[in-house]
């Protein structure tokens, strides 16, 4: 896994067409003679092919080099898929012709398919223009309709106007679609009946997921569709508590219009969109729209990119959660070929996956790249677009975990690695105090499999690896003494360099976090990268299913007996053959069924499917969930959302013990903290004491304030009297 033997010795051929690969998926493993794996993947991009992670039965070739990895090369034979070598790689882009009729029916019929439909979204976003430009050269200068759209952004002009437009999450817009329009009858039964996906309890939802996948497109569509006039906050409004609070005045009879004007009736939906990035400037704001969600006569839309904010808390229980993901890539490409057929703009396939894929899957980053192209040119070729995807490329931060694979696996320091000393680096800065640590643990350094050990054998290939890993653990010794000097801390050693540490230890020398890069994390992986297996990922998932197994083992509690340790070993392996084979075996018919026997235990969906992935050996997961329909899926959620089920316990507040709220008065700078409930009644004091049992000097007791100097007791007895 060391890179290409011989960089550079074969040329790329001359293909017979513009795509010769199109059609065909492609799988790679192990290392080539000639072209890195980066650059592999890159051919097949180039000549119309795609390229997977793992091969699958829609796997067209397998393309193997040296030290294929084991687990490749059994779902090759599993799956009997054809394997290519790299010569006859290279001889199938420059022989095969797709356009000369090698291309397959199926392959065929698929690529007519989407043709037709990208020329049919084009028609209708025809329409749509020039009914609006018509409706402009009419005279409806103040309708909303009548726009000059040459004029709009992308972003706008090809905006989503039906729920076909848009692109993935179709289950979560149409949950979104179905709450907005139960809304009358759940607020006329006071938000009491759950309803099919259990949302009608909920006075708001909140969205979350990635910029730029259709959150807020999806919100304003299923707010009009459903008959509601969408009113929209966001970072750019003043969204304070002030504002906020004039919203809910806004419900008054004698008040019908916003703060900004806006009328507000029984008809409209408040969409607050970027409510995580609520700042200063909107003090008060979540705590207010957190009020205002409890009360609220119309539905409120709420808008986000991560629900775990620490600001959001308040938020969690008041609103349904709807998660929203990046869409798939195929979406994506459909929708951006179709607008650039719109536009006269001839670029392939394969190029508009290079520019979804380097802005991950954001629609309007892809847009917004596009219009910019147009102004200077109508078309675009693959390299064209990796030099355009390089100047807008989004900086994702990457986890410690991804950092460590990424630096510690085979390609970063092979050969013919593109990667830069400054770009190896910059992993190192992605989080400057967790990387050194996990490229440091034993069992991530001291675990890998050394590419520069793979050709040696015996005790040659010993002695080299121990003069591998003790260079690497001198590399990250070093490293932890400027780490001394940047943090101003005293090494343990005494030596020279500690003296020297000792003496700077009053002052941070932030500068040398560049030399601490190369130190802790670039020169030790330099010297041990290959084949890493982290053990730190497998521990974290080793927790996880900790904590789940835990909570199954508190709910069945009321019907067994055993501790987490006997409830995984005895329990869960009777339990499947009656809650998980029967989705197997029968399908969607023994859905009932199943969850009748989950209801016995008061296990949840989640503990199902915590269940499912404890599974071990012909009961493993990833072969059960092959083997379960997808529709059999969905009908257990459905049908297990419909339904109502046993509770094993309550919360306090469900059994009438509601917390003490603590006048608004007296709230701590929190929003987070307390519920603010700005009608507290005043708390009486009874005097239930004896006259001749003297309480004034116990602490304790709460005295009431005398009248005009009237003795407290002498005020009592004569209201007794």
């Amino acid at each position: 896994m060391a890179g290409p033997r011989a960089p550079g010795s074969k040329a790329v051929p001359e293909p017979q067409c513009a795509e010769p690969l199109a059609g065909l998926a492609f799988v790679f493993s192990g290392e080539l003679s000639s072209f890195s794996r980066d650059e592999a993947v890159d051919l097949a991009k180039r000549f119309g092919g795609r390229v997977t992670g793992q091969p699958s039965s829609r796997t067209s070739y397998v393309v193997l080099g040296d030290d294929a990895g084991p687990s490749k090369l059994a779902a090759i034979k599993k799956h009997n898929l054809r394997t290519l070598s790299e010569d006859e790689f290279l001889q199938l882009i420059a022989t095969r012709n797709p356009g000369g009729g090698e291309l397959d029916e199926k392959t065929r019929k698929k690529k007519e398919k989407e043709q037709d439909a990208i020329r049919e979204g084009a028609r209708e976003m025809e329409k749509r223009e020039k009914a609006a430009m018509k409706e402009a050269k009419a005279g409806s200068v103040g309708s909303a309709k009548a726009v000059d759209t040459s004029t709009q952004l992308w972003t706008v002009r090809y905006a989503p106007q039906t729920l076909k437009e848009i692109c993935g999450n179709k289950g979560q817009v149409e949950k979104l679609l179905l709450w907005l329009q139960d809304w009358p009858k759940s607020l006329k039964s006071g938000f009491s009946k759950p309803g099919k996906n259990g949302m009608n309890i909920f006075r708001a939802v909140m969205i979350t997921g990635p910029p730029g996948i259709g959150k807020t497109t999806s919100a304003h569509l299923c707010a009009k569709l459903a008959g509601f006039t969408p009113i929209e906050l966001n970072a750019s409004d003043a969204r304070s508590k002030k504002l906020v609070e004039l919203v809910i005045d806004s419900h008054k009879p004698n008040q019908k219009t916003n703060a900004a004007g806006v009328e507000i009736s029984d008809k409209s939906c408040l969409i607050m969109d970027e409510v995580d990035g609520m700042s200063a400037g909107d003090r008060g704001g979540v705590g207010a729209l957190n009020q205002l969600i409890k009360k609220t006569k119309i539905p409120i839309i709420c808008i986000a990119n991560d629900r775990q904010a620490q600001k959001l808390k308040p938020l969690i229980a008041t609103t349904y959660s709807l998660p929203f993901k990046k869409p798939d890539a195929a979406a994506v490409r459909s929708r951006i070929l179709t607008v650039a057929y719109k536009e006269k703009m001839k670029i392939p396939a394969n190029v508009v996956d290079q520019l979804v894929a380097g802005a991950q899957s954001d629609i309007r980053q892809v847009l917004n790249m596009l219009s910019t192209w147009k102004l200077s040119s109508s078309t675009m070729d693959f390299d064209e677009s990796k030099e355009l995807v390089k100047m807008n490329e989004k900086y994702a931060i990457m986890t410690p975990f991804n950092v460590t694979y990424k630096i510690l696996g085979p390609y970063t320091f092979s050969p013919t690695s593109r990667e830069t000393l400054g770009d190896k680096m910059e992993l190192y800065f992605h989080d400057f105090s967790f990387v050194p640590l996990f490229i440091q643990a034993p069992e991530n350094y001291l675990k890998t499999q050394p590419v520069k050990v793979r050709n040696l054998a015996g005790p040659e290939k010993d002695l080299k690896e121990l003069e591998l890993m003790d260079k690497a653990a001198t590399s990250i010794s070093d490293g932890d003494l400027v780490d001394g000097l940047i943090h101003g801390s005293v090494p343990r050693v005494v030596d020279l360099r500690s003296l020297i540490c000792k003496v700077c230890r009053s002052e941070q020398h932030w500068s040398l976090m560049p030399l601490h890069a190369v130190l802790s994390t670039v020169r030790p992986a330099s010297f041990i990268y290959g084949n890493c297996q982290q053990w730190l990922g497998q521990n974290s998932k080793q927790n996880k299913l900790s904590r789940q197994l835990n909570d199954v083992q508190v709910r069945m509690r009321l019907k067994v007996s055993g501790d987490k340790s006997e409830v995984r070993q005895s329990y869960i392996p009777a339990l499947f053959p009656v809650i998980v084979k029967p989705l197997m075996d029968v399908g969607a018919s023994a859905v009932d069924e199943v969850i009748d026997r989950m209801d016995d235990y008061y296990l949840s969906k989640e503990d199902w499917d915590t269940i499912v992935e404890l599974g071990v050996d012909q009961n493993k997961d990833e072969l059960v969930l092959k083997k379960i329909p997808a529709a059999t899926k969905t009908a257990l959620t459905r049908k297990y959302n419909s339904r109502e089920h046993p509770i094993p316990f309550h919360k306090a507040q469900d059994l009438g013990k509601a917390p003490k709220k603590i006048a608004a008065s007296e709230v701590p700078d929190l929003e987070e903290a307390f519920d603010v409930d700005e009608d507290v009644p005043e708390e009486v004091v009874e005097d239930d004491q004896g006259e001749d049992e003297d309480v004034s000097k116990d602490k304790l007791i709460k005295m009431p304030k005398a009248n005009k100097g009237k003795p407290a007791a002498a005020k009592a007895k004569g209201k007794k009297g």
